[in-house]
């Protein structure tokens, strides 16, 4: 018999090797899960703001480079953002282009009779432009758009694959459940913004300085006037870009954490259930949500500010037509940078935190197979040699002290000992989940540091208290126990573990999808398949860690006796932890373990002989309470022999054949309604309020572009007039009327500037507050829909937490967008168009604004076959449903992947998950990118046909001077306005089918309601229970049978006990 606390000469000689390289590791606490709140962050989320950014990023670099968002841009993704700069850059100079076009009309039409050569050349050039628009908007827009996708996608198999082989120990400081979050949510925004936003950007950029360049080649004088406001909208800028990116950042962490609660909660929504805490876990979520709704408050306040100080950029005239025009297009392009911007801000404070944990080294690196020794064969032989181990979150706690043991080839050695003691300590340090405090693991004379990680985990078959299955058939996942695992060996294994014959009574056998976690599986059915797995491993090393104690006592031993024979015959070495001593009894070695030291070691039956030993103690305390629990079931045996018969013949029921009719089950899908406009405008109900005053500052923003074509109209032709009848006469009298008829008009201007100003902020305030009300308000439904649902709910394929999660990141905020951002623009697009048509018929001529209200439907019909075309083909972030709830299963697993050492399987998957929405990303591209060039191209076709047009009747005298330029400054200053709405309203098919999915779930109804106050509320309960006639089978099952005509009745008081192999339906009853 050993004694504790071994040294090592009692155990022999150790083989040195070469001393391991120095590791720094954080380890982890066994007592707290996997999935922790990330410390540090949460708790603080209410400090100054200062120190936001720490609170933010706590692991990453304080300061982050746009630049850093193409890290993985391949060659082909450069020679595209190239294109895209290129043709982006050529897009936004055609606009102020289009001023000296303009002013060359013009100057056709100062002459009597109209010069018609002129004009005619001047329509052309439109011509021209619309044509090189129409190639450089589409060029561009697919450009930056498949870059970004192709980008994404390398992003998000990278980012996986990165967390997938970093060590369990930084899984103690971080939060499982917010990684697979950003992977979907964060990777949307950070495309968005550097895409094709980003290259909007660009092109407003560039546009406003070839206007100003126009401006100055113009008219230098006029263009230094209006650009003397220029330094103070730059430093505005640059105080909107700092701004945005530190409030984007911070909201994107609260998203996070809400994404983290949401996922912990619906991936065990069994337990909060039966504890009843699903309107505690809403509270939860609520909060979390609140707290980033305050927050985009105040970016949308910011942003609102923006927009009011960009609008101010127009508000001088010009005495030049060229410059007036080129200097306002460029100016007002301004108030498009900001929101672009603020979309590559977002990105950038999406990427940040995401990009810091890419750049964080493992500190035990599993993907390294070159790196460490792969030895010809594994013996087996362990050895712990003055180990002591402490967990950072416990400093005062040491796990091992002087921890000196030896393990043989061949040899089963069972620990055991009080919870806490160090027992799963010792296999995860094995395993190099962590790495001692000091002292070292040795495996065959070699310290464990030396070896290859992912050849040492190889050759450990790893059986766990909690067996973990994934969301994919019976046969894949006792494959992933080793490499190309025939069905043969599964076959084999199954036998081994007494797994066959209950696979084979499935519907589709070993081809059973078992669902998130194993759902559809009884808990016996789900160890005696973790056990399958384990032993086509063919590991050297088999743990068990209270392996069987899920299983039936009939099972367990046949499970216990093929283990043994399988031990015997591959002479494997077998570490057993566990609670029960009645099944380690046969082990070689017996280790007792008492706050991380040996107390005791040896067999079973040399640890009985130790006068008041713990281990006799442990054991006689055991054998006395099962020598009650026999005797007291031998008692209730004899009064309640009917009722046990009772409730065997309804557990024999059970079938797997019988087609019976069940008329109370309850289907899982969702009951789609259509979500339209109308609906949309419900949800601003309770912010009545804000979308009053907002649309009013909508409603003014909107007829300012079509008011403004009759300030600039009775410029134009108060200049054209007085400078024609100078010309004529050399009367300078006709310059000087000229000059303060131009005066009159630049005060009017200037007044409606800054009513328009006060306006925009208005509107930008109201729509983007109730925006973020939305939001939450959504986000809450939501998620409290979704713990409404009964728990079958959740065994669907397609409700699996991950899939659930990411819609909840997303839905809300697409909805919203639409009422608010887009609503905005869609209401300023239709009071901008109706005031562009009262000005065309009221006060310019009818018969062009005839023509060019036949030209409207052209204008939006590039959109309008955009947004059809997206609704008809689905959208891209469900598509990233299915890769998230993979990434989400494989990350809350992280453990049993590691012990498994599939990381690079489930990376691979997920890279292959992710080649369809790459496939619709490239798709969507072409598309959306069609119908921005044709949009393009009306809006300047639209130009020429009309000067054209218009030449020919004022040249023969059919229409006014005057009329001609008020209907064609009416339409074409409002055609950008209502294009930009249409831009906008793109987003419709993803709101509408985003809110069709939310109300399904918030309005469904369930028979199962948690939140429901109806039903009786007992005044007092005694504990009857009484089953009458029951007969159920599982929604996701249908054909199976689980309870035929169930009867039952437990008196208050009775303990009944439910028997029977797995899948018995004991679960079921529960």
């Amino acid at each position: 018999m050993e004694k504790s606390n071994l040294a090592p000469g009692d155990e022999g000689t150790y083989q040195r090797v070469e001393t391991p390289r120095a590791t720094a590791v954080d380890v982890h606490d066994p007592a707290k899960p996997t999935s922790t709140k990330e410390k540090g962050t949460a708790s603080e989320s209410g400090s100054s703001k200062s120190n936001l950014r720490d609170e933010m990023v706590h692991d990453g670099p304080s300061s982050f480079n746009i630049s850093h968002l193409y890290r993985y841009a391949t060659t082909f993704d450069k020679v595209l953002l190239v294109i895209g700069i290129i043709t982006t850059g050529a897009n936004g100079a055609l606009y102020p282009l289009m001023a000296i076009v303009f002013g060359d009309a013009l100057t056709g039409f100062t002459t009597t009779p109209v010069d018609l050569d002129k004009v005619n050349k001047a329509a052309l050039n439109f011509l021209y432009i619309a044509i090189f628009m129409f190639i450089t908007d589409y060029v561009s827009y697919v450009a930056f758009y498949y870059s970004a996708e192709r980008q994404m996608k390398a992003l998000r198999g990278e980012a996986l694959k990165h967390m997938l082989y970093l060590d369990i120990s930084w899984y103690d400081a971080h939060d499982a459940l917010k990684l697979s979050s950003r992977l979907t949510g964060d990777t949307v925004r950070i495309k968005d913004g550097m895409g094709h936003k980003l290259g909007d950007a660009f092109r407003y950029t560039i546009q406003f300085f070839v206007g100003l360049i126009i401006g100055f080649t113009r008219g230098w004088d006029v263009t230094l006037v209006m650009a003397s406001v220029m330094p103070l909208m730059a430093i505005s800028l640059s105080w909107l870009i700092k701004t945005f990116t530190v409030m984007a950042e911070f909201a994107q962490k609260v998203y996070a954490e809400a994404g983290s609660v949401a996922e912990e909660t619906l991936g065990s929504i069994r337990t909060v259930a039966s504890l009843n805490g699903e309107q505690k876990a809403v509270q939860k979520f609520e909060k979390k949500v609140l707290e980033a709704e305050k927050q985009n408050i105040k970016l949308n306040n910011v942003s609102a500010y923006g927009g009011w100080k960009a609008s101010k950029g127009d508000t001088t005239p010009g005495d030049v037509f060229a410059a007036f025009f080129g200097v306002m297009m460029g100016t007002g392009s301004l108030g498009q940078v900001s929101p672009n911007i603020s979309a590559v801000s977002k990105a950038a404070g999406a990427a940040e935190e995401l990009f810091a944990i890419l750049d964080t080294p493992s500190a035990i690196d599993a993907e390294k197979e070159d790196e460490g020794i792969i030895p010809d064969k594994c013996e087996g032989k362990i050895e712990a040699v003055n180990v002591n181990f402490t967990y950072p979150s416990r400093p005062d706690a040491q796990i091992l002290r002087d921890y000196n043991v030896t393990i043989e080839p061949g040899q089963t050695v069972a620990f055991a000992g009080a919870s806490g003691g160090g027992k799963s300590t010792l296999i995860a340090l094995i395993e190099r989940f962590y790495d001692p405090t000091s002292g070292t693991i040795y495996l065959d004379g070699r310290d464990v540091k030396t070896l290859n990680v992912k050849w040492l985990r190889s050759q450990i078959g790893m059986v766990s208290q909690e067996p973990v299955l994934f969301a994919t058939t019976i046969f894949e996942n006792i494959a992933m126990g080793g490499d190309n695992v025939t069905r043969e060996e599964a076959i084999e294994a199954c036998k081994l573990s007494n797994a066959h014959n209950f696979i084979m009574s499935l519907p589709e056998n070993y081809d059973t999808l078992v669902g998130e976690k194993g759902v559809s599986l009884s808990g016996g059915q789900k160890q005696r398949v973790a056990i399958a797995r384990a032993i086509v491993r063919k590991p050297n090393i088999l743990v068990l860690d209270e392996a069987t104690s899920a299983l039936d006592n009939e099972s367990e031993k046949i499970v216990q006796t093929a283990l043994n024979n399988l031990m015997a015959t591959t002479n494997m070495t077998t570490l057993v932890i566990a609670h029960r001593l009645s099944t380690i009894r046969n082990a070689d070695k017996i280790v007792v373990l008492k706050e991380g030291h040996i107390v005791e070691s040896g067999t079973h039956d040399e640890l009985l002989k130790i006068a008041h030993g713990i281990y006799q103690n442990m054991y006689r305390i055991q054998e006395l309470r099962s020598q009650e629990e026999q005797k007291e079931a031998e008692q209730r045996e004899a009064v309640q022999d009917l009722q046990s018969i009772k409730m065997s013949r309804a557990l024999s029921a059970v079938s797997t054949k019988t087609d019976i009719s069940v008329s109370a089950v309850e289907t899982n899908s969702l009951d789609k309604k259509p979500f339209n406009f109308a609906d949309m405008l419900k949800l601003n109900k309770l912010e009545l309020n804000y979308f009053i005053l907002g649309l009013v500052g909508t409603f003014v923003g909107g007829i300012a572009q079509p008011a403004s074509a009759l300030l600039i109209t009775g410029m134009i032709t108060a200049m054209t007039k007085q400078f024609g009848q100078f010309q004529s006469s050399g009367d300078r009298s006709h310059l000087a009327s000229m000059y303060d008829d131009v005066e009159l008009y630049g005060i009017l201007y200037i007044a409606g500037a800054v009513v328009i100003g006060i306006f925009t902020y208005l509107q930008m305030y109201c729509f983007t507050y109730m925006q973020e009300k939305i939001t939450t308000r959504l986000r809450t439904d939501n998620f409290k829909g979704l713990c409404r649902q009964n728990v079958g709910f959740f065994d669907e394929k397609e409700n699996a937490t991950g899939a659930l999660t990411a819609d909840l990141a997303t839905n809300a905020t697409k909805v919203s967008m639409l009422s608010g951002e887009s609503q905005s623009a869609f209401f300023q697009g239709l009071f901008t168009l109706f005031a562009a048509l009262v000005i065309s018929f009221g006060f310019g001529s009818w018969l062009l604004s005839l023509v060019m209200l036949g030209l409207i439907p052209l204008l939006l019909f590039g959109e309008i076959a955009r947004m059809k075309e997206m609704e008809s083909a689905g959208l891209i972030s469900d598509d990233l449903a299915i890769p998230g709830a993979h990434a989400s299963e494989v990350l809350s697993n992280i453990r049993t992947v590691a012990a498994l050492g599939i990381e690079k399987r489930s990376a691979d998957l997920f890279d292959e998950l992710l080649q369809e929405p790459l496939r619709k990303g490239r798709k969507e591209a072409q598309v959306n990118g069609l119908s921005l060039g044709f949009s393009s191209f009306i809006m300047m076709a639209t130009n020429a046909l009309i000067f054209w047009f218009g030449g020919k009747k004022v040249d023969d005298g059919t229409i006014g001077f005057e009329e001609m330029m008020r209907t064609l400054m009416a339409i074409t200053m409002s055609v950008q306005t209502v294009s930009m709405a249409s831009r906008f309203l793109s987003d419709a098919p993803k709101a509408f089918k985003a809110g069709s999915t939310i109300f399904a779930i918030r309005d469904r109804v369930t028979t199962i309601d948690s939140f429901s106050p109806d039903g009786l509320r007992l005044a007092k309960v005694e504990g009857r229970l009484e089953f009458r006639d029951i007969s159920f089978r599982y929604p996701t099952r249908p054909e199976i049978n689980v309870l035929k005509h169930y009867n039952l009745t437990i008196e208050a008081g009775q303990t009944v006990a439910f028997c029977g192999p797995s899948g018995g339906a004991k679960e079921p009853v529960r």
